[in-house]
């Protein structure tokens, strides 16, 4: 990868018009509509400082970002949209804070937002026509050092289905890469092969479009010396997360996979347009649902606790 100063010069200025433009469009292709009534004209509006469209006629307002995966955010559109742009690098959140001058947890949110809408969007291409199924592990090359139990079992070999469609020359129409997770992602990695078989075919039910006639479905063999397409594509998914994040744990491994695939479908054509446009037409996600609640951490009752006085006793 380029070194942080050749990244920082290659960020475009992007102008706060300009990202309002692009925006508008992702959001409303075919012009604007009152996400109310349907209605075609608005007025422009201002109200502190934003910028809303106000139906003409049931004079509902709606502000630019609402309904897209920038909803609710404080950031300057101009950063995330040298958010979008960097990540087709795909670079760390550290690295992301520092080059757009962000705090650490907000280039965190940035980015996991942005995977969001890349999930959504590959949720809805199915992979169809002749296929490549590749069943794989994901885990850290370096966990059998560790000493801690806990943390080895934390860290078991994750189950990775990889699927591709093909077009007449053998290139990737579509990339899919998905986690095994829960319970059957660890029957999977103790069954070994029989586990990684049932995988694929829980891949196949819920990933792929009806087969037609003619159409094929080639299984590879795992193994880091296969020389496929796909078997290229996953070793470069692997190296990506090791060298840049130093690993992914099993809550977030797929948001990351979902990214390398859709920069992986998208290295011959305008990545940053189509990411905008999946900024655009889906919502946001909230940190809490990206984090999850804590395991273990139960809420105390603060409205009916209080501190009892000296031979007080507290009802």
């Amino acid at each position: 990868m380029p070194s942080r100063f050749s990244i920082r010069d290659s960020v475009p200025a992007f102008s706060t018009t300009d990202c309002e433009h692009a925006l508008f469009a992702a959001k409303w292709p075919d012009g604007f509509r009152c996400p109310r009534c349907g209605h075609p004209h608005y007025y422009e509006v201002s109200s502190r400082g934003r910028r809303l469209f106000e139906c003409r006629s049931c004079a509902h307002q709606a502000s630019l970002t609402a309904g897209t995966v920038l909803e609710g955010s404080r950031t300057p559109l101009a950063k995330w949209f040298q958010a979008m742009f960097l990540m087709q690098l795909g670079i760390s959140a550290r690295l992301l804070a520092e080059l757009i001058e962000v705090t650490y947890k907000t280039a965190w949110l940035i980015n996991h937002k942005l995977r969001h809408a890349i999930g959504v969007w590959d949720s809805e291409q199915p992979l169809e026509g002749d296929l490549q199924l590749l069943g794989e592990y994901y885990g850290y090359e370096y966990h059998r050092y560790l000493g801690s139990v806990l943390v080895q079992q934390a860290l078991k070999p994750q189950p990775v289905v990889v699927g591709a469609s093909l077009d007449a020359a053998g290139d990737f129409v579509h990339l899919k890469m998905k986690a095994v997770d829960g319970p059957e992602g660890d029957d999977a990695a103790r069954r070994g092969d029989a586990g990684v078989e049932e995988a694929v075919e829980r891949f196949v039910e819920k990933h792929v479009a009806g087969q037609a006639d003619g159409d094929r479905a080639e299984r590879l063999e795992p193994g880091h010396r296969g020389r496929s397409a796909l078997h290229v594509a996953w070793r470069e998914a692997v190296r990506w997360l090791n060298w840049t994040f130093g690993g992914i744990g099993p809550k977030h491994l797929q948001a990351y996979l979902n990214e390398f695939c859709f920069r992986r479908l998208h290295i011959r054509t305008d990545m940053l347009a189509e990411l905008i446009s999946c900024c655009g037409t889906t919502r946001t996600i909230t940190y809490r649902r990206l984090v999850g609640l804590r395991a273990g951490v139960r809420p105390i009752p603060w409205a009916y606790r209080r501190l009892a006085r000296p031979g007080q006793r507290v009802g």
